[in-house]
């Protein structure tokens, strides 16, 4: 096969200077989003869930964890069973000082861009191509550049550390406890020094991830489970050492379920009711289709031609036959559907906007790993479409970087077209540019001045001037407003109260 032969020099220099690309577009993208970080700050659950813990901030971190397991006791029976999203939550870096908050930015894209380029890491070296790692960039760089770009409600995802940790932080758990478990069940167990230390902290991954959101626990755990079937008729031994982290991630799910918490949380904000199971499940593939529908756009398509000749080249001399590819799309489909089944059984919808951004994100990775599989089932099988492609791959090789230049202007046109002042990257940088995330950070800073003082017991404030579209989540409310969140600032900061003048 052609895409087995070795690389010319210039072949070589084209892939080296596409990766280069890749690295320099995505990094060039997050960086607006990286520069309005510092002016982040704590909002609505980083007060209430991390009262506690602030509290505890000053004494050292045995008594800070001390107070954010208090935290999930009291919460498992009073408003929030899913132990792992308290914990965090109770976590969030502002408890040592609001200077701290802005790391979250860079630790949610640090989240999802490394567990995307581990998991293909790891599949890569599994299916025999770690000579051909470098196929990670212009695989993967091109899907996360359009996962960050139009994210679904960025303010959610990257800047609010709650809402954030406990999704985007969690999802990328997920992709990472799926690699490690690939890992310890196909890759090489003759480093017993290196195997134990990864399966403790798959454990411990499976009770993180078990914990949090329905969505990726759920997902998780089917993908988990299903992994574990596939392991038996292959090596029962193999599959019940596999088995614990299975059941971990599984036990942890249940044990959210089984809450007292979520009765209360049903009774206050849905009166109680829920949906019927069956309806969920037939509602939840319903919505996935419209989804996959609706993201499906030509900025995908061309994102789909941009990797397809290292998708070829990978496929070639992997040693793994990509059969049954309808059923392993028919598989990953109810996968991801099944992310939404929880919230569509609850009430009747597919969760709020950082919710929206981990279905995003798992529709471009169940979207590449589809086009990898049928590609390579294609590649595996001697036919006329299999041998087409094979000349027009060979005939690429030698004008690699012509192609991916060409697709990738065209792509630039298209983000510019259909709107690039609706990207995040745009958005980041016109609050930069304009100044609204440093006022908006000024007039917080007036503010810690009141809620850091002790002598103050009573704190009014005036509204904020600017409503920064990337950073605030959820601001104090004027009287009429959500004010739960005054309150919750008020128990943080120690004050009888917390007002918005109208």
């Amino acid at each position: 096969m052609a895409n087995a032969q070795k690389n010319s020099p210039n072949s070589n220099i084209s892939y080296f200077l596409i990766g280069a690309a890749c690295i320099v577009i995505l990094a060039a993208a997050i960086t607006p989003l990286l520069m309005i970080a510092k002016y982040n700050y704590p909002s609505a659950d980083d007060w209430s869930h991390a009262v506690k813990t602030y509290q505890a901030a000053g004494d050292g971190l045995f008594e800070v964890l001390k107070a954010a397991w208090e935290t999930v006791r009291i919460n498992y029976h009073t408003w929030e069973g899913r132990y792992a999203n308290v914990f965090l939550a109770s976590l969030q870096p502002g408890i040592w000082g609001e200077k701290y908050y802005g790391c979250v930015t860079w630790l949610m894209l640090g989240s999802l861009i490394f567990s995307e380029f581990y998991l293909c890491g790891s599949l890569l070296c599994l299916l025999g191509e770690k000579k051909n790692l470098w196929l990670l960039i212009p695989v993967m760089a091109p899907g996360l550049l359009l996962q960050i770009l139009y994210c679904p409600f960025p303010e959610e995802s990257f800047y609010w550390y709650t809402g954030a940790v406990n999704y985007t932080f969690i999802y990328g758990l997920s992709l990472i406890l799926t690699a490690l478990f690939l890992r310890l069940a196909y890759g090489d167990k003759s480093a017993k020094r290196k195997t134990v230390p990864l399966y403790a902290l798959a454990c411990l991954l499976a009770v993180l991830v078990g914990g949090d959101n329905y969505a990726t626990s759920l997902s998780c755990f089917l993908t988990l489970l299903l992994l574990n079937v596939f392991l038996f008729p292959k090596s029962r031994k193999i599959f019940f050492r596999m088995c614990p982290i299975t059941l971990l991630e599984g036990a942890g799910m249940f044990v959210c379920i089984l809450s007292p918490a979520n009765q209360v949380r049903l009774e206050a904000n849905f009166a109680g009711a829920s949906n019927s199971p069956l309806w969920a499940i037939v509602m939840s593939l319903v919505r996935s289709l419209t989804n996959i529908y609706s993201w499906t756009n030509p900025k995908v398509l061309f994102m789909l031609l941009f990797i397809l000749p290292f998708v070829w080249k990978g496929v070639g001399s992997m040693n793994f036959g990509f059969r049954l590819p309808g059923l392993f799309t028919l598989f990953t489909f109810g996968l991801y559907a099944s992310q939404i089944t929880a919230t569509l059984y609850i009430d009747g919808t597919t969760g709020g906007g950082r919710m929206a951004a981990i279905l995003y994100y798992s529709y471009y990775i169940w979207l590449i790993g589809n086009t990898c599989y049928w590609i390579g089932w294609i590649a595996k099988r001697r036919s006329r479409l299999r041998d087409a492609l094979e000349r027009i791959h060979f005939k690429l090789e030698n004008h690699i970087l012509m192609y991916c230049t060409a697709i990738g202007l065209l792509t630039a046109g298209v983000i510019c077209i259909s709107g690039l002042k609706e990207t995040t990257s745009y958005k980041a940088y016109r609050n930069w540019r304009q100044g609204w995330a440093a006022q908006y950070a000024a007039e917080w800073e007036e503010r810690l001045n009141v809620l850091h003082d002790d002598g103050i017991r009573e704190v009014t404030f005036l509204p904020l001037s600017v409503h920064p579209e990337m950073l605030m989540y959820t601001d104090l409310q004027k009287e009429d407003g959500y004010l739960w969140v005054n309150d919750a600032c008020a128990l943080y900061y120690g004050k009888d109260f917390v007002r918005i003048e109208d």
